[in-house]
């Protein structure tokens, strides 16, 4: 008899969770909209900011050694 009835709840249960997985979801969504928590597509911007940030950074500071070493170059001449 616990075979079956093992059988019966795990078949019960496989039935249920999708139907209680739901209103967990939405309440999780609407708990981070409420609170104003970031979303991932939120953070996947801002990584992209930060990204483009540094790429930029890095470009700025190959042209301020490459003027540098130009000024160098010049008073060295000069």
């Amino acid at each position: 008899m616990g075979v079956v009835t093992s059988y019966v709840l795990s078949t019960v249960s496989d039935g249920i969770l999708p139907h209680l997985r739901e209103p967990v979801t939405e309440v999780f969504e609407e708990v981070v909209l409420h609170k104003g928590l970031p979303t991932q597509q939120d953070i996947q911007d801002l990584r992209n900011r930060v990204d483009m940030v540094d790429y930029r950074t890095r470009e700025a500071s190959k042209l301020v050694q490459q003027i540098r070493a130009q000024l160098e170059e010049l008073r060295k001449r000069g």
